[in-house]
């Protein structure tokens, strides 16, 4: 964190797309303060989806830059269909999910602001994924009230 002593600057950044990836997805950092983050997840068609989580502390916006994404909220309930250009914005605490749509790879910017007012934990609705191995024991398990918060936010 910056004090009033340092000296503050802005810094040019450029998203370069990765030829090739190791895994089904992986994140491009373009920059980190100590409340923002911006970087672009790569993301494969198949194999590259998340478990159902929250950020307890984390505002979200996600942005195609090329491809299509599928949100899914709490309940699997799909809450948008993103194709380049467009996207979704998510609150703290509010579960989600998401995969690359069809057969193109998917670019897609992901800027985060953190609430200093609140306790960052990742909080897993559902265990993680096959691809996401060694991230058991990363998040929490949600509590009973932010349990009924997230079905009070389903739609029927």
């Amino acid at each position: 964190m910056a004090t009033e002593t340092e000296v503050k600057q802005m810094w040019p950044i450029k998203y370069v797309a990765p030829e090739t990836l190791d895994r089904p997805k992986i994140t491009v950092n373009l920059g980190n303060t100590d409340l923002l983050r911006v970087g672009v997840q790569v993301v494969e068609p198949k194999g590259g989806e998340t478990n159902m989580h929250a950020h307890s502390g984390l505002d979200s916006c996600w942005l195609v830059l090329s491809g299509k994404a599928k949100f899914y909220g709490y309940g699997d309930t799909l809450i948008a269909e993103a194709a380049a250009h467009e996207g979704v914005f998510i609150p703290k605490g509010v579960p989600y999910w998401f995969e690359a749509a069809g057969d193109e790879r998917l670019e897609i910017l992901h800027i985060t602001a953190l609430d200093r007012n609140f306790k960052n934990d990742r909080v897993d609705y559902a265990p993680p994924r096959e691809r996401q191995q060694g991230m058991e024991g990363r998040g929490r398990p949600p509590t009973e009230e932010e349990k009924q918060a997230a079905s009070a936010g389903v739609s029927s």
